[in-house]
């Protein structure tokens, strides 16, 4: 059972892409942070946040509709699961006070697992119809498939066919995937290893971390990484977790640059997802934002990218 006090509500409402209102905003405490109540709807005809969460004990209540309670109770109803669930999706969120105050980059492997497998499906052999989705996404296919150690799943599987599976290493050492759809119909192009099955979940790792030095150039996704090289991690979403940015505050340097629309979109504080990034860090290590006028890292252009490394890692 987890200890409901040590969860990061911020982390797990960032995670969840669920809009609040930050302490001291309209209607909401210093020590709390809002968010539409899922019990009266308050948002939908007011557009304010009227459900208070209280950033310590958790406790919750709504100013307009009186409804109270845990925050498990919470969780099952937004995610619309039962306890047993609520408390699994809130674990990476819960951190115990010894791990707030750590400065290094550890974290909790699964009990339950001594190493992690790739799906029994994988292939060992880049496949035709793989190969074609990497070249057309401007990749050499040969190259990025051995050197980020990929896998091939064709359509014989329930849940991961006609993917490629890339293989998540933390301190080398693998804990996780993710899959890219290659025949790009899905509504979901990129979908994570579970988190029950996941030595370390994704969130809590920063995809190519090991090829990086003194610097690192943030990214969103894989293929972003595959396009600019060593020195870049991704991850996975524009909204960094706290043990991702751990991580990243061990770099003596750390350059963001995000989709072209994580400058424009703004998340509760009314910062973009690349300020945000930047202002979480500032305190730790230097940063700088490097923008892109549109799409992403992904789309760049080979001498772009030779540009773009000379500038940040000399190479």
């Amino acid at each position: 059972m987890i200890l409901q006090e040590l969860v990061d509500i911020e982390e797990y409402l960032q995670a969840r892409n669920i809009v609040y209102s930050p302490p001291g905003s309209k209607n909401v405490g210093r020590n709390s942070i809002g968010i539409s109540c899922p019990f009266c709807g308050d948002h939908a005809y007011s557009g304010d946040n009227h459900l208070g969460i209280h950033i310590d004990s958790k406790k919750w209540n709504c100013w307009v509709c009186g409804k109270k309670g845990s925050l498990l109770y919470l969780i099952t109803t937004l995610e619309r699961c039962s306890y047993r669930q609520a408390e699994e999706i809130l674990k990476p969120y819960t951190h115990s006070d010894m791990s707030l105050l750590q400065t290094t980059n550890t974290v909790p492997m699964q009990d339950s697992q001594g190493y992690f497998k790739l799906p029994d499906e994988c292939e060992d052999e880049l496949l035709p119809a793989h190969k074609n989705y990497l070249q057309s996404r401007g990749f050499d296919p040969d190259f990025i498939y051995n050197k980020y150690k990929l896998k091939c799943v064709g359509p014989v599987s329930k849940k991961w066919q006609l993917s490629l599976i890339a293989p998540i290493y933390y301190h080398y050492r693998l804990v996780s995937f993710i899959s890219a759809d290659i025949t790009r119909q899905r509504a979901i192009k990129y979908k994570n290893c579970s988190l029950e099955e996941s030595l370390i979940p994704t969130n809590q790792v920063v995809y190519n971390m090991d090829n990086a030095t003194n610097s690192i150039l943030v990214v969103e996704g894989i293929t972003d990484v595959w396009n600019i090289g060593n020195g870049a991690g991704a991850l996975f979403t524009k909204l960094a977790s706290r043990q991702q940015l751990k991580i990243l505050s061990t770099f003596e340097r750390v350059f963001i640059m995000l989709d072209a629309d994580a400058l424009h979109s703004t998340i509760v504080n009314g910062l973009s997802p690349a300020d945000q990034l930047a202002q979480d860090l500032a305190a730790f290590t230097n940063t700088e934002i490097i923008e892109l006028d549109h799409g992403d890292p992904a789309d760049l252009k080979p001498d772009d990218v030779k540009h773009l490394r000379r500038e940040l890692f000399g190479s």
